[in-house]
């Protein structure tokens, strides 16, 4: 191929991929975005803007949420916020915004207007140290909250494309998976008692995912956290990674006595989905992939289920209209996935519909 030839191609390339990536600058006020986050409990109101279950916990200390507070009080340049209008492969969307990249800075909007902050270690305004948002006089409570902060809101961006935008945002390049860095540190039995399961052919038959997420080893992060959830959900924390890293740990000093156990439920558990489910843990037969917050309620509600009521495991065309409907819909969306409360209602939501209590 020609110099020339290959040329035209890149710019073909570059036209069509910057065609993937449209987005708008929009600039909102500090009390907009707290409350778009994180609504008033009395107001019914969810958030319509959310942080997804890729992100980071809340890490930043007291000093540096008080810093940046401190920024937006004196008017320094912060950065801008990346958000994206969800549009995926499980439905249209429904109008609320993902976090792609500002997770930390809208936490500290919220913590700051909420009184959950209180300022420490400020070093243009030292006066400030130990008050509170309520400490500050109205005026200025008010000219906080109509400070302005710019978001760039991607559009029509799937989930791999906003978790490459917050890799590049906060890594420059492309990091390793969580479970690619636990197959990198751990010598474990019980991980590779998973990659086995991973391979069998019913469990990739009802867990169907896009080759990106495949070659990451998705699929092989679905099964460890059924057995996760289903060993210990109620006692879920803030951090996945954590709670997955102990579970390990912990099943690894008694996995040869476990194998079997571990073994037999799962089994039950995709056996009973494929004989009573028709789209198996898909929402539905034209979409071609399973969300992971889906496969976890569904599969470790089930395995409850079972576990409570082995007479389950006989039986065929049980009625699971619910697992369609809004009810459960509006449980199994990307927002809050971290949240223990979540997780513990949407699993025992499905154990319960089973049991019929």
């Amino acid at each position: 191929m020609s110099l020339e030839a290959i040329n035209t191609a890149i710019e073909i390339q570059i036209e069509s991929e910057k065609k993937e990536f449209e987005f708008d600058i929009r600039e909102y006020p500090l009390e907009f975005l707290q409350l778009q986050f994180n609504p008033p409990i009395n107001s019914g109101k969810e958030a319509d803007l959310y942080i997804p279950d890729y992100q980071r916990e809340f890490v930043w200390t007291k000093k540096q949420q008080s810093l940046f507070v401190e920024s937006l009080l004196i008017g320094l340049p912060v950065p801008y916020i990346f958000g994206a209008d969800v549009t995926d492969y499980e439905d249209s969307g429904d109008g609320r915004v993902e976090i792609v990249d500002g997770a930390q800075r809208i936490q500290t909007i919220d913590a700051f207007i909420t009184n959950n902050l209180t300022l420490q270690d400020m070093e243009k305004m030292p006066l400030l140290n130990g008050m509170q948002f309520k400490d500050l006089i109205p005026s200025r409570q008010r000219r906080f909250l109509r400070t302005t902060i710019r978001m760039i809101e991607l559009q029509n961006i799937n989930e791999d494309g906003r978790r490459m935008m917050f890799d590049r945002l906060n890594s420059g390049g492309s990091k390793l998976s969580d479970m690619e860095k636990r197959r990198g540190t751990a010598n474990s039995k019980f991980l590779q008692f998973v990659d086995e399961l991973a391979q069998e052919e019913l469990i990739k038959e009802l867990t169907p995912l896009p080759e990106v997420k495949l070659s990451r080893r998705e699929r092989e992060e679905y099964v460890l956290r059924f057995f996760a959830y289903l060993n210990n959900y109620q006692n879920f924390g803030q951090s996945v990674q954590k709670f997955l890293r102990e579970f390990i740990e912990e099943i690894d000093v008694d996995f040869d006595n476990q194998k079997s156990e571990l073994k037999d439920i799962i089994d039950k558990t995709f056996i009973f989905v494929n004989n009573n489910f028709p789209c198996g843990f898909r929402r539905s037969k034209t979409v071609s992939i399973v969300s992971r917050v889906r496969f976890e309620a569904l599969a470790v509600g089930i395995a409850l289920a079972l576990k409570e009521n082995p007479a389950l495991a006989t039986m065929r065309n049980i009625n699971v209209e619910w697992a369609f409907q809004d009810e459960f819909l509006s449980m199994i969306r990307s927002d809050a996935s971290n949240s223990r409360p979540k997780v513990v209602t949407r699993i025992e939501y499905v154990k319960n519909k089973l049991l019929g209590t």
